[in-house]
Protein backbone atom coordinates (compact mmCIF):
# COMPACT_ATOMS: atom_id res chain seq x y z
CA UNK A 1 0.00 0.00 0.00
CA UNK A 2 1.34 3.44 -0.76
CA UNK A 3 1.55 4.43 2.84
CA UNK A 4 2.79 7.94 2.25
CA UNK A 5 -0.19 8.96 0.40
CA UNK A 6 -2.82 7.42 3.37
CA UNK A 7 -0.48 8.64 5.77
CA UNK A 8 -1.12 12.53 3.87
CA UNK A 9 -4.69 11.13 3.93
CA UNK A 10 -4.94 10.24 7.90
CA UNK A 11 -3.49 13.69 8.61
CA UNK A 12 -6.37 15.32 6.39
CA UNK A 13 -9.22 13.40 8.28
CA UNK A 14 -8.15 13.50 11.35
CA UNK A 15 -7.24 17.66 11.18
CA UNK A 16 -10.22 18.82 8.36
CA UNK A 17 -13.55 17.96 7.41
CA UNK A 18 -12.97 15.78 4.00
CA UNK A 19 -15.77 17.30 2.44
CA UNK A 20 -15.18 20.58 2.46
CA UNK A 21 -11.65 20.19 1.54
CA UNK A 22 -10.93 21.95 -1.30
CA UNK A 23 -7.19 22.25 -3.20
CA UNK A 24 -6.29 25.53 -1.62
CA UNK A 25 -3.47 26.71 -0.73
CA UNK A 26 -4.01 26.83 3.03
CA UNK A 27 -4.44 23.04 3.27
CA UNK A 28 -1.83 22.31 1.16
CA UNK A 29 0.52 24.54 3.24
CA UNK A 30 -0.46 23.05 6.59
CA UNK A 31 0.57 19.77 4.81
CA UNK A 32 3.83 20.78 4.19
CA UNK A 33 4.60 22.27 7.41
CA UNK A 34 3.35 18.79 8.66
CA UNK A 35 6.57 17.39 6.47
CA UNK A 36 4.59 15.35 4.07
CA UNK A 37 6.00 16.24 0.39
CA UNK A 38 3.89 18.03 -2.87
CA UNK A 39 3.63 14.81 -4.68
CA UNK A 40 2.59 13.18 -1.77
CA UNK A 41 -0.15 16.20 -1.21
CA UNK A 42 -1.30 15.89 -5.21
CA UNK A 43 -1.50 12.36 -5.02
CA UNK A 44 -3.77 12.66 -1.54
CA UNK A 45 -5.26 15.13 -3.46
CA UNK A 46 -6.05 13.36 -6.32
CA UNK A 47 -7.48 10.11 -4.39
CA UNK A 48 -9.55 12.43 -2.60
CA UNK A 49 -11.60 13.89 -5.92
CA UNK A 50 -11.91 10.18 -7.19
CA UNK A 51 -13.57 9.30 -4.27
CA UNK A 52 -15.87 12.14 -4.51
CA UNK A 53 -16.62 11.39 -7.80
CA UNK A 54 -15.46 14.33 -9.09
CA UNK A 55 -15.46 14.50 -12.90
CA UNK A 56 -16.33 10.46 -13.13
CA UNK A 57 -18.96 8.19 -13.35
CA UNK A 58 -20.44 6.59 -9.54
CA UNK A 59 -21.13 2.76 -9.60
CA UNK A 60 -23.88 1.47 -10.86
CA UNK A 61 -25.81 -0.20 -7.53
CA UNK A 62 -26.14 -3.60 -8.55
CA UNK A 63 -29.68 -6.07 -7.82
CA UNK A 64 -30.25 -7.25 -4.47
CA UNK A 65 -29.39 -11.09 -5.56
CA UNK A 66 -26.02 -9.79 -6.99
CA UNK A 67 -22.65 -11.71 -5.37
CA UNK A 68 -19.47 -9.70 -5.62
CA UNK A 69 -16.89 -11.54 -7.40
CA UNK A 70 -13.16 -10.12 -6.81
CA UNK A 71 -10.48 -9.88 -9.50
CA UNK A 72 -7.47 -11.26 -9.53
CA UNK A 73 -5.56 -8.10 -8.76
CA UNK A 74 -8.16 -7.45 -5.92
CA UNK A 75 -7.38 -10.93 -4.25
CA UNK A 76 -3.99 -10.63 -4.02
CA UNK A 77 -4.61 -6.17 -2.37
CA UNK A 78 -7.44 -7.64 -0.55
CA UNK A 79 -6.58 -10.91 1.45
CA UNK A 80 -9.67 -12.85 3.07
CA UNK A 81 -9.57 -10.86 6.08
CA UNK A 82 -9.93 -7.28 4.36
CA UNK A 83 -12.55 -9.09 2.22
CA UNK A 84 -14.42 -10.60 4.70
CA UNK A 85 -14.42 -7.54 6.88
CA UNK A 86 -15.86 -5.71 3.79
CA UNK A 87 -18.84 -8.54 3.11
CA UNK A 88 -19.80 -7.88 7.33
CA UNK A 89 -19.94 -4.35 6.67
CA UNK A 90 -21.97 -4.64 4.11
CA UNK A 91 -24.32 -7.27 5.84
CA UNK A 92 -24.52 -5.31 8.57
CA UNK A 93 -25.78 -2.12 6.49
CA UNK A 94 -22.92 -0.41 7.25
CA UNK A 95 -21.91 -0.45 3.31
CA UNK A 96 -24.71 -0.35 0.90
CA UNK A 97 -22.77 -2.06 -2.36
CA UNK A 98 -22.00 1.13 -3.78
CA UNK A 99 -20.33 2.40 -1.17
CA UNK A 100 -18.21 -1.20 -1.14
CA UNK A 101 -17.61 -0.38 -4.86
CA UNK A 102 -15.97 2.81 -4.05
CA UNK A 103 -13.96 1.56 -0.95
CA UNK A 104 -12.09 -1.23 -2.82
CA UNK A 105 -11.82 0.91 -5.68
CA UNK A 106 -9.73 3.29 -3.29
CA UNK A 107 -7.91 0.69 -1.93
CA UNK A 108 -6.57 -0.24 -4.83
CA UNK A 109 -5.84 3.18 -5.93
CA UNK A 110 -3.41 3.30 -2.85
CA UNK A 111 -1.57 -0.30 -3.85
CA UNK A 112 1.95 0.27 -4.78
CA UNK A 113 1.96 -2.51 -7.33
CA UNK A 114 -0.42 -5.56 -7.18
CA UNK A 115 1.67 -7.63 -4.36
CA UNK A 116 0.69 -4.66 -2.41
CA UNK A 117 -1.53 -6.41 0.37
CA UNK A 118 -3.74 -3.87 2.18
CA UNK A 119 -3.82 -4.81 6.75
CA UNK A 120 -7.35 -4.80 8.32
CA UNK A 121 -6.75 -1.24 10.02
CA UNK A 122 -6.56 0.28 6.42
CA UNK A 123 -9.39 -0.99 5.40
CA UNK A 124 -11.48 0.52 8.39
CA UNK A 125 -10.09 4.08 7.53
CA UNK A 126 -10.83 3.87 3.60
CA UNK A 127 -14.16 2.76 4.66
CA UNK A 128 -14.57 6.09 7.14
CA UNK A 129 -12.92 8.37 4.45
CA UNK A 130 -15.53 7.00 2.15
CA UNK A 131 -18.23 6.91 4.35
CA UNK A 132 -17.72 10.76 5.59
CA UNK A 133 -17.61 12.22 1.78
CA UNK A 134 -20.72 10.09 0.84
CA UNK A 135 -24.16 11.82 0.48
CA UNK A 136 -27.31 10.71 3.00
CA UNK A 137 -24.56 8.41 5.12
CA UNK A 138 -24.00 9.83 8.33
CA UNK A 139 -25.76 6.62 10.38
CA UNK A 140 -23.47 4.16 7.94
CA UNK A 141 -20.86 6.49 9.16
CA UNK A 142 -21.62 6.99 12.88
CA UNK A 143 -21.92 2.94 12.92
CA UNK A 144 -18.73 2.35 11.75
CA UNK A 145 -17.46 4.92 13.94
CA UNK A 146 -18.98 2.73 16.82
CA UNK A 147 -17.17 -0.12 15.47
CA UNK A 148 -14.05 1.29 15.14
CA UNK A 149 -13.94 2.68 18.56
CA UNK A 150 -15.47 -1.07 20.16
CA UNK A 151 -12.34 -2.59 18.61
CA UNK A 152 -9.98 0.06 20.18
CA UNK A 153 -7.70 -1.74 22.55
CA UNK A 154 -8.83 -1.51 26.15
CA UNK A 155 -12.39 -1.64 24.61
CA UNK A 156 -14.73 -3.29 26.71
CA UNK A 157 -16.04 -6.33 25.76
Amino acid sequence: MNENVLDVLLYLFENFSLPDIGTSGDVRDDLGEAGFFPDEIDDAFDWLSATRGDGRARFAAPTSDAVRVYAGAELIVLDAECRGFIAYLEHVGVLNAENRELVIDRLMALADDEAATAELEQVKWVVMMVLSQAPDQDLAYARMEALMHAEAPGAAH
